[in-house]
């Protein structure tokens, strides 16, 4: 479909609307791409591969499972992974559930006490509301979220996947960054 037509094919949309919204984290419509990708990277590794694959099914504990059986062993290996079915199935049908995403807006600065150019730049990052801690607002960029699920994505397909080498975007993850060095 859309010369898509692997799970392979589908993690590499799935890096890429990960690197489209790392380069635009106030946009809705790669939040929502990235988040319906993400959910339905499991019906793709399912038909894929898994499904056909009773060796692999077996090692996951998955032997008499569907999709649907599939999808909740997902869930409970990752919260996060979880987190991403209410977030689609709310962006598409506008119901919204799952974690709450909103905009965040910071700066600028106030200007009263410098020239009218300096510090004048604000910006705004779509958050995620994890709810309050210690009576104040806990909010995490929703990158950080979407990181965990591309981790989480990356590392099944390189533990149980048929892959020899998955794509690799334009974002480097937190855990490929190298240590000590800019």
């Amino acid at each position: 479909m859309f010369g898509i037509s692997t799970p392979l094919q589908f993690y590499q949309k799935l890096v890429q609307e990960f690197d489209d919204f790392c380069e635009a984290p106030s946009s809705a419509r790669h939040a929502m791409n990235f988040v319906i990708t993400a959910h339905h990277m499991s019906d793709w590794v399912w038909a894929g591969f898994l499904n056909k694959d009773r060796a692999r099914k077996k090692k996951l504990g998955l032997d008499d499972k569907n999709v649907h059986g599939f999808r909740e062993w997902l869930y409970s290996q990752s919260i996060w992974l979880a987190q991403m079915q209410p977030l689609a199935n709310g962006s598409k049908h506008f119901q919204p559930g799952g974690m709450s995403i909103h905009m965040r807006h910071v700066g600028p600065f106030n200007t009263a006490a410098f020239n009218e150019v300096a510090f004048n730049e604000g910006y705004s990052y779509l958050v995620v509301d994890m709810g309050e801690l210690d009576g104040l607002p806990n909010l995490m960029p929703a990158t950080f979220l979407f990181e965990v699920v591309m981790r989480f994505w990356r590392d099944f397909l390189r533990l149980h996947g048929p892959y020899p080498e998955l794509p690799k975007g334009r974002t480097m993850l937190s855990d490929e960054q190298p240590i000590g060095q800019p």
